[in-house]
C-alpha cells in the first residue's frame, strides 16, 4: 500500500483540479495545455516564415531563365506529394504520432526549402526539392491543426482554434517583403538561408510537448467521421478556399511586382486584418450559421480580387489586402472547426487530413490552371475570373442556408 495521503498533498491536489477547472473554463484541457497551445502556436509561425518564401518562387524562377510554363509546373506539380501526403497524414498519424507528426512535417520542409539554394537553377533539381518539400506541407498543417485542436476544450473552442491557425498566415506579413528585400539585396541563396533559420527555431520549440495517446484500432486510413452528408459542404467550401488562396500564394507577388506595386502592401495589410478579425471578432461567430460564415468570407475574398484586377495605386492594394484577410479569417477556422464537430480528439486526424487534402488540391494543383489564364488574359483576368468563382460559391453557400438545408 502507498502513503496515506498528507494534509499537504491534499491541499495540493485540490488546487491543481481548480487550476484544471479554471483552465477548461478559459478554454483548454488542463493547466498545461495553455502553454503547449501557445508553444506550438509559435512553432507554427516560425516554420512558417520559412514556407510564405514561397509567394515569391515565381519571381525565383522567372530570373533562373524559366519559361512561364516551366515556372507553372514547379509551382503546381508541387500539390502531388502535397495532396498525397495530406490523404494519409491520418494513417502516418495513427502510426508514428501526432507530435512526431510535427516534427516530420518541419524536417521536410527544411530540406526542401534550403536545398532550392542548390537546385533552384536547374528544372529537375528543383522539382525534386520542391517534391520534398510538397511531402512536409502534406504533413505541417494536419499535424499542427490536429494536436493543437486536442489542447482545447469546447468553451471557446472556434475563437481559440482561429487564433491559432491565424499563426502560419500571420507570416506572411513580414516574410515576403522581408525575402524580397533579401532576394533584390543579396540574390536567391541568401534567400534560401535566411529562410531557413526560423523553421529550424520552430523545430526546437515542438519538443517539450506532451504526446497524444494513438487512436486504438487498426492502424490504417480512418475517414469513417468524415464521410456524412453534413461533411459535404465544408470538403466543396474548403477547396474553393484553397483555390482562392493558391493565387495569392503562387502569382500575386508577381503580378504586383509587374506593375511596379509592392509586394508588402498587400500581405502586409492582409494578415493584420486576418489576425485582427481572429483575436477580435471571432469568439462571436461561434453561434452563428457556418454557412453564412464560410460564404461571407468568399465574398470578401472575391471583392479583394476584383481590386487586385483594377487597381493600379499601392493604397487600393492594400484594401484589397484587408478584404483578403478579413475573408480568409474566417474561412479556414470555421471549416476545420466544422469538420471536427462530435469527434474524439484522437480520431480527428482523419477527417482534418482529407480537409486538408482538398485544401492543398486548390492552393497548390490549381496554380497551373491558373497559368494557363494568366498567358490568355493576364494576372488581371485570372484575378477577375477567381473573383467570380468566390462569388458564386458565396452564393449557392448563402441559397443553402436561406432554405434551411
Amino acid at each position: 500500500m502507498g502513503k496515506p495521503l498528507r494534509p499537504k498533498d491534499g491541499d495540493r491536489a485540490r488546487d491543481l483540479q481548480l487550476r484544471d477547472g479554471l483552465a477548461f473554463e478559459s478554454g483548454f484541457v488542463d493547466r498545461c495545455a495553455r502553454r503547449e497551445f501557445i508553444q506550438l502556436g509559435f512553432a507554427g509561425f516560425l516554420v512558417s516564415f520559412m514556407y510564405s518564401h514561397n509567394a515569391l518562387f515565381a519571381v525565383v524562377f522567372a530570373r533562373e531563365g524559366f519559361d512561364l510554363h516551366r515556372i507553372g509546373l514547379l509551382l503546381s506539380l508541387y500539390a502531388i506529394p502535397v495532396v498525397a501526403v495530406s490523404f494519409f497524414s491520418g494513417a502516418i498519424a495513427a502510426r508514428i504520432g501526432i507530435l512526431a507528426c510535427c516534427r516530420l512535417s518541419v524536417i521536410l520542409l527544411v530540406i526542401g526549402f534550403f536545398s532550392l539554394r542548390f537546385t533552384a537553377g536547374a528544372f529537375w533539381p528543383a522539382l525534386a526539392s520542391r517534391f520534398v518539400q510538397g511531402a512536409g506541407q502534406g504533413l505541417f498543417v494536419v499535424s499542427f491543426v490536429t494536436y493543437a485542436q486536442s489542447r482545447l476544450s469546447p468553451t471557446r473552442f472556434v475563437y481559440l482554434l482561429g487564433l491559432f491557425a491565424s499563426m502560419m498566415p500571420l507570416a506572411q506579413a513580414f516574410a515576403p517583403p522581408f525575402g524580397a528585400f533579401i532576394l533584390n539585396s543579396f540574390g536567391a541563396q541568401t534567400l534560401f538561408l535566411e529562410g531557413t533559420i526560423p523553421a529550424c527555431l520552430g523545430l526546437l520549440m515542438t519538443f517539450g510537448l506532451r504526446s497524444l495517446p494513438k487512436p486504438g484500432g487498426e492502424r490504417g486510413l480512418d475517414f469513417s467521421a468524415a464521410w456524412r452528408r453534413n461533411r459535404i459542404i465544408p470538403l466543396a467550401a474548403v477547396f474553393v478556399s484553397g483555390t482562392l488562396v493558391g493565387f495569392t500564394g503562387a502569382y500575386l507577388a508577381a503580378a504586383l511586382e509587374a506593375r511596379a506595386l509592392p509586394i508588402g502592401a498587400f500581405f502586409f495589410s492582409s494578415t493584420t486584418a486576418m489576425f485582427a478579425i481572429r483575436f477580435l471578432a471571432m469568439r462571436r461567430f461561434g453561434a452563428a450559421d457556418k454557412r453564412l460564415l464560410v460564404g461571407t468570407g468568399f465574398v470578401l475574398e472575391a471583392l479583394s480580387f476584383f481590386l487586385v484586377t483594377f487597381a493600379g495605386q499601392s493604397w487600393l492594394i492594400v484594401v484589397a489586402g484587408l478584404l483578403f484577410g478579413m475573408g480568409y479569417s474566417v474561412v479556414y477556422p470555421v471549416l476545420s472547426a466544422w469538420m471536427s464537430e462530435g469527434i474524439a480528439p484522437a480520431r480527428r486526424a482523419g477527417p482534418q487530413a482529407l480537409l486538408n487534402t482538398l485544401f492543398n488540391l486548390g492552393s497548390f494543383a490549381m496554380p497551373y490552371p491558373e497559368t494557363l489564364l494568366i498567358a490568355h488574359f493576364g494576372y488581371g483576368g485570372t484575378a477577375a475570373a477567381l473573383a467570380v468563382f468566390g462569388t458564386v460559391s458565396a452564393m449557392v453557400l448563402f441559397a443553402m442556408a436561406l432554405r434551411g438545408r
